[in-house]
């Protein structure tokens, strides 16, 4: 397991973003926003888990508490505007990828409250293999509105993102490996949680206002979420130029995550989807940050 402190920041240390990002495929921006720019992230949070996407979901209910996600493209919202125009997230992502600009992909909302029992744990997992696209200049935010114990924190495997991609998670409450494509197609997840010592995992206790990075191709997964306890979490997914369309194998549509692969209730999909392979991404009509 790595010492986080090696994939730890600040505002200070943005020209070295790139090159950490490229290599690590994961970093923690301590004290990225104040607590005026918090507001604003609250607020964006706060609207969407009001007014939930029609891909919003509940995952995981027979394990107790709940365990909230919705999905979308919040780009054209007021509060995700004002989001945009007043904190360093767009400046940060740019530094990240080092090079040209900046799109915007989507938003995921998490949403976890513990009652008598602890929420489970999200699967070790990666997200690219979810979507039709690829390539280095992809970068999720997530960020917690509170502080947070590295016991329900996010983890990823540092580097990960360099190596293989790997058949997604199906999600399934009784097999977190459960592939969602043919495993003909892309290898089985590998059982991270029964052989943690074996991984190189990076474990991110965060403070309200840091901001955690990372290549959606890392493999990562979220702590328990323990009883009578929530955690709220707004991921913001961008690309850079170097983002392309190719393929994916068809998903199992019994799967929990399928409305969210290939299909056109989901327009940014259906949009990328039309693109002929290896056309940038941004061309489906994303919205562009910088």
């Amino acid at each position: 397991m790595s010492n986080s402190k090696e994939i730890r920041a600040n505002l200070s240390e943005m020209d070295s973003f790139s090159e950490r990002f490229h290599r690590d495929g994961v970093l923690i921006v301590e004290g990225a926003f104040n607590d005026e720019q918090m507001t604003l992230i609250e607020a964006a949070y706060q609207g969407n888990l009001d007014n939930p996407s029609a891909l919003a979901q509940r995952l995981y209910e027979e394990s107790g508490g709940t365990f909230i996600q919705s999905i979308e493209d919040s780009s054209g919202k007021p509060a995700f505007k004002a989001m945009f125009a007043q904190t360093p997230i767009v400046e940060i992502c740019a530094k990240a990828f080092g090079s040209g600009d900046v799109w915007y992909f989507h938003d995921q909302l998490f949403y976890k409250e513990g009652d008598d029992k602890p929420v489970r744990r999200t699967p070790w997992h990666q997200d690219t293999p979810y979507h039709s696209i690829d390539g280095s200049k992809f970068v999720v935010f997530w960020i917690p509105m509170r502080d947070i114990p590295a016991e329900s924190a996010l983890e990823v495997v540092r580097g990960s993102h360099k190596q293989t991609l790997y058949n997604p998670s199906f999600f399934d409450p009784n097999d977190d490996t459960l592939p969602l494509y043919d495993e003909k197609e892309m290898p089985r997840l590998p059982e991270i949680e029964a052989e943690r010592d074996k991984w190189d995992i990076v474990t991110c206790g965060m403070k309200r206002g840091d901001v955690l990075l990372f290549h959606p191709s890392c493999l990562h997964g979220g702590g328990t979420t323990p009883p009578r306890s929530t955690r709220r979490s707004l991921s913001l997914r961008m690309v850079g130029d170097d983002m392309i369309r190719v393929t994916r194998p068809s998903a199992n549509l019994d799967s929990p995550t399928a409305n969210n692969v290939g299909n056109d209730e989901e327009e940014l999909t259906a949009r990328i989807n039309k693109l002929p392979l290896g056309t940038p991404v941004h061309t489906a009509g994303l919205t562009k940050l910088s």
